[in-house]
């Protein structure tokens, strides 16, 4: 009886040539070459285009629904996210809801409790079976234009846009090779493990602000160069929130543009989380730290501090109480003394932490 493999030789052999091609034969071009201004250029114009197209496109727009947006963006986004050659609208959305409702087990797709590099690209080589690589839970998606077109031609879009557009602009300039290496091989090979990181490293390295029982993890570093989705705790916590880095000084350049758009509206029904509800699920993680903390030390700290620790949770739920009866009565309105009395709240867990020596 003839062994079938484990892999599909395909995917392999398509991951392996774009990173091949991307920076060995980029490199090889310019040692041979130099470098033109317009091939970086065309390299990072394409690299946001396609990036913005997976992260406001793909994941915030058609996988959460975390905001709404006209016809033309969705044309727009499906366009732009097609450039990333991460497979249709409806395959990466039926299995990043996969990954959300049933993170962590083995029915996720890209679980990370399977090892880091299933993660981060073996779950994509691997053959799966026929029921787990199936598309489900994509009905919402599956009457809107841009989505059906994207479906009947999505690897014509993509060779158009993705690899005949940057080869034109190459030959513009009198360096057609240039275009392709720099605005195809070498741009994919970066969208692809920026992407392949946050299922990956996110869940591997960072910090659990949020949640501290998901895997999930807060990463600014991965956020740079995916345009602001290595916010990853606060995202699993939370994943109908349009923005993924909630403070305002949080690189997210996603969230940024759905703001600005909202204003024209051509963004609409922006869903942002209550403020009640994540000073919630950070106290939450503190208290939980800090009494794990204390039940590791002796007698004497935990018959001076458990009181005091029990005294703060008491307070965090009055303040949310508070919190949460404010936000009903101002249609959930932001409140600097909510704020303030929460900012109060975690200096004093600070204080506490600091005194369990």
């Amino acid at each position: 009886m003839k062994k079938t493999s484990k892999y599909n030789w395909t995917m392999v052999a398509f991951l392996s040539m774009c990173p091949i091609i991307g920076i060995f034969g980029t490199l090889i071009y310019v040692l041979n070459y130099g470098i033109s201004y317009f091939e970086p250029v065309l390299l990072l114009v394409f690299w946001f285009l396609s990036g913005i197209g997976i992260t406001m496109g793909y994941h915030r727009l058609f996988a959460h629904k975390s905001y709404r947006s006209n016809v033309i963006l969705e044309w727009i986004l499906m366009i732009f996210g097609s450039l990333a050659l991460e497979n249709t609208i409806l395959k990466w959305v039926s299995d990043h809801r996969k990954h959300h409702s049933l993170s962590d087990t083995e029915h996720d797709p890209y679980s990370i409790t399977k090892g880091f590099w299933h993660a981060h690209i073996g779950w994509i080589i691997k053959k799966s079976n026929n029921e787990s690589s199936k598309i489900k839970g994509v009905k919402d998606l599956e009457k809107k234009s841009a989505i059906i077109f994207q479906n009947k031609y999505y690897l014509l879009i993509a060779f158009v846009f993705g690899f005949l557009l940057p080869l034109y602009i190459g030959y513009l300039f009198g360096r057609p090779m240039g275009g392709l290496l720099w605005g195809t091989f070498l741009r994919i090979t970066i969208v692809h493990h920026a992407t392949f990181f946050i299922n990956s490293l996110c869940h591997y390295f960072g910090k659990r602000p949020y949640d501290l029982f998901s895997s999930a993890r807060d990463s600014w570093f991965v956020s740079l160069f995916t345009f602001g989705e290595g916010y990853h705790n606060y995202h699993h916590k939370f994943p109908s929130d349009f923005r993924n880095g909630v403070s305002w000084f949080a690189f997210d350049p996603s969230k940024w543009i759905i703001s600005i758009l909202s204003f024209f509206k051509v963004t609409t029904n922006l869903i942002r989380t209550q403020e009640s509800l994540i000073f919630k699920s950070k106290f939450d993680t503190s208290f939980h730290l800090l009494k794990s903390k204390l039940e590791t030390m002796g007698s004497f700290y935990q018959d001076n501090y458990k009181s005091k620790i029990d005294d703060l949770f008491e307070k965090s739920n009055q303040i949310l109480l508070s919190w949460q009866e404010y936000e009903k009565k101002n249609n959930f309105q932001s409140s600097n003394f909510y704020r303030s009395q929460a900012k109060e709240l975690f200096k004093n867990l600070k204080i506490l932490n600091k005194q369990l020596i």
